[in-house]
């Protein structure tokens, strides 16, 4: 079995995995600091009161067995693989003994009784992104010496390449700064560890990418858009999702438990043009519509992110037009947002009318995401319909 730990990426490979037909399990991580401040155990106390106040659900699948004691040994797995996985915040520390765990903040809010219990034992914190890097070699020694005769796989992330943008972004907070000085020093000493593997996701993808022949924007179609302080619009690429990597990295991980070694093919090179500027792709409406309407968030997302680049054209129309197809996304739902915001067409409230009818049904993760995401979509609408909003 392969097991997987991190965040959503490694959930990506466990399930790329199972669907090549590989045993494959995923546990969700918090942050290194849980288990570097863990007591050996779970603590009871605040197992009980979670359990108790019925929010578990706000974990967010980062169980406090995950954040408290290091991966199972029994049933052993074939190999273990983490990535570099961004962390949660804020963490909860405990006042008197010292551990310190991750729940949704909004759980205090969610059950008052359990909200008093944490603020009166424990106080919100955020590590420092600077000592990431450090944090997790710490884990990773600790996963170590736990599982010693457990082959161990250190998944890299996404350099911020410039022909990647605009403005290449990932969750971990100054990986920025840091992929192509530090980010390289701590894959190189991962590397070296005894039964440990690194695997280079930048190589990976370039292959992905050589291998499809498609752009940037079919690999990355996520966009972050906010209004920057000029009055126009500050975009930046999301690297942490990125669909055809994770098939690679499974392959990439059966290699390596059948060879020994990680090895990488002639076209899993860095290409020249990551190091030059980014420019966009230009779609016209008639290559877009398919993409809205095939419901796939990636295929979406790639037609969206087209709007931001083209000011001279109101796209609000075909949104509408694709609405009832449009698949449950928070990243698709929130470049749509971005788009409403900043185009302020009140057309664009019969896409939310739509969508909604499509979120309403959506259960697959739980009814706090449901409510999130039917209360963005309301929040839309309404500024939408505001008065003098044309």
């Amino acid at each position: 079995m392969i097991l997987f730990r991190g965040n959503c990426q490694m959930q990506f490979c466990a399930e790329a995995a199972t669907a090549a037909g590989l045993p494959a399990g995923f546990a969700s991580l918090a942050s290194p600091v849980t288990l570097a401040r863990s007591p050996g155990f779970v603590p009871p106390l605040l197992a009980k009161m979670i359990a108790a106040a019925g929010v578990g659900e706000y974990l967010h699948t980062r169980e406090l067995a995950d954040q408290f004691l290091p991966p199972p040994e029994s049933p052993r797995p074939d190999v273990l693989v983490v990535n570099l996985f961004h962390e949660n915040t804020p963490l909860f520390l405990h006042e008197r003994e010292g551990h310190a765990f991750y729940i949704d903040p909004r759980a205090l809010d969610a059950a008052p009784a359990f909200g008093r219990f944490i603020k009166r034992h424990y106080r919100a914190i955020a590590p420092n992104p600077a000592t990431y890097l450090d944090r997790l070699a710490n884990m990773l020694l600790a996963w170590r010496e736990a599982l010693p005769d457990i082959p161990l796989i250190v998944c890299g992330r996404m350099s911020h390449f410039p022909g990647l943008g605009p403005s290449p972004h990932s969750y971990l907070q100054g990986w920025g700064e840091a992929c192509f000085d530090a980010g390289r020093e701590f894959a190189a000493w991962a590397a070296d560890l005894p039964g440990v593997r690194y695997l280079d996701a930048d190589r990976i993808m370039a292959g992905v990418m050589a291998r499809s022949g498609t752009p940037v924007e079919a690999h990355f179609p996520f966009l972050r858009v906010r209004p920057a302080d000029d009055g126009a619009l500050a975009i930046s690429r999301d690297l942490e999702h990125a669909g055809g990597l994770w098939p690679a990295i499974v392959a990439k991980v059966e290699e390596a438990l059948e060879t020994g070694q990680v090895a990488y093919a002639p076209d899993e090179a860095v290409p020249a043009s990551w190091d030059k500027p980014f420019a966009p792709e230009r779609l016209d409406e008639a290559a877009m519509l398919p993409l809205l309407i095939s419901g796939s968030n990636y295929k979406a997302a790639r037609a969206v992110g087209q709007f931001f680049f083209r000011p001279e054209t109101d796209f609000t129309e075909l949104l509408v037009t694709a609405a009832p197809y449009m698949p449950v996304c928070h990243n698709l739902l929130s470049m749509v947002r971005a788009y409403g915001r900043w185009r302020k067409n009140p057309v664009l409230a019969g896409w939310c009318e739509a969508h909604a009818r499509t979120a309403a049904t959506f259960t697959a993760n739980g009814e706090a995401y449901r409510e999130e995401y039917l209360g963005k979509i309301e929040d839309l609408a309404r500024m939408l319909l505001a008065p003098g909003t044309v």
